[in-house]
């Protein structure tokens, strides 16, 4: 593993995962933080003083267009002051059959680093000069392992690192049963295993940012 970067999913989503969000970046426990900018106004200003990475996290429904993703980058750089660093998509709606290519272009064309989910859509985003990383770890469900096991090995020294620069998605947050997420329990889990992996040796030594890993 040449790189890791820890990237916070969800900022914009519920003040309660925010507020968490914040609390990782403020102690330097991720390294970028994706935005929705679809959901109300975001307190962009204490963000931005965390000096984290900053990238767009678009909320793109079935049957979407290119204009919506167009709509919510230039909402971004309203909100923000500035373009994103790098563009992912939540549930990886990004990546869905028919838009995935249409995001590819985008991406392609604003000079964004692309999140890719798998090897086909990797390959899809590389094809058209896209940087984006050579694996992404993480989780989506509350059953499944706080801990990456790809992560796990660098930790215990079990295994060999994967290649490359490796993307580890996570969720950190306060819950909030409001919001009806079914990933509401697991952000305090991910803000938990964040803050205590801060002083981990073998993974911080391979900490950056998409920018610093991937740009040209």
């Amino acid at each position: 593993m040449d790189n890791l970067i820890i990237s916070a999913d969800d900022y914009g989503y519920a003040p309660a995962y925010d507020q968490g969000i914040l609390e990782a970046a403020r102690a330097g426990a991720v390294d970028a933080v994706s935005i929705m900018v679809g959901r109300g106004p975001i307190d962009a200003a204490s963000l931005l003083a965390t000096g984290v990475e900053l990238g767009i996290h678009l909320e793109l429904a079935r049957g979407s267009s290119r204009a919506d993703a167009e709509r919510q980058l230039q909402e971004f750089e309203s909100a923000l002051g500035r373009p994103p660093a790098f563009l992912d998509g939540h549930h990886h709606c990004h990546a869905a059959p028919g838009i995935a290519g249409v995001i590819g272009q985008l991406a392609a064309e604003h000079r964004l680093i692309a999140r890719s989910v798998d090897g086909s859509h990797r390959r899809l985003l590389r094809r058209l000069g896209v940087p984006t990383p050579e694996l992404l770890v993480g989780r989506l469900r509350e059953d499944e392992p706080a801990m990456p096991p790809e992560l796990e090995s660098v930790m215990t020294g079990e295994g060999p690192p994967a290649a490359g620069v490796v993307e580890w998605m996570v969720h950190p947050g306060h819950t909030d049963r409001a919001t009806g997420s079914a990933y509401d329990a697991g952000r305090e889990q991910d803000l938990r295993l964040l803050l205590d992996l801060l002083d981990a040796g073998p993974l911080r030594s391979l900490r950056s940012t998409h920018a610093s890993a991937l740009a040209a």
